[in-house]
């Protein structure tokens, strides 16, 4: 059992078992981190965040182009092109149109 005092060190000690309630939570939480490191470390996340964003919509914007320049390409070989060639290009501009409705109706759901 610990006691309420350690008079040997002179720290306090508390006695888990007289707070400890039915009704209650305790958490205990040890910080060394300075008010400056605090400010320092949530800048850095802000700035890694804010990274991540741009990172992540550069590549969207260079995924919706590559997928913008075969889809023109396809509808104009549609348009100008052989028979075979039309049968191709039909199946790849229904796998994007699918594909972008596909992720329509998933964005709705959510």
């Amino acid at each position: 059992m610990i006691e309420q005092n350690d008079e040997k060190r002179g720290d306090p000690q508390i006695n888990l078992g007289q707070i400890v309630g039915k009704d209650h939570k305790y958490e205990l939480s040890v910080s060394n981190e300075t008010p400056e490191d605090a400010t320092a470390r949530r800048a850095r996340e802000m700035a890694e965040a804010e990274l991540k964003r741009k990172m992540t919509y550069s590549l969207f914007c260079f995924a919706i182009f590559v997928v913008g320049v075969v889809f023109g390409g396809c509808v104009y070989v549609f348009a100008v092109g052989t028979v075979d060639d039309k049968k191709w290009a039909a199946g790849i501009i229904s796998a994007i149109a699918s594909g972008l409705i596909g992720f329509l109706v998933g964005q709705g759901k959510k």
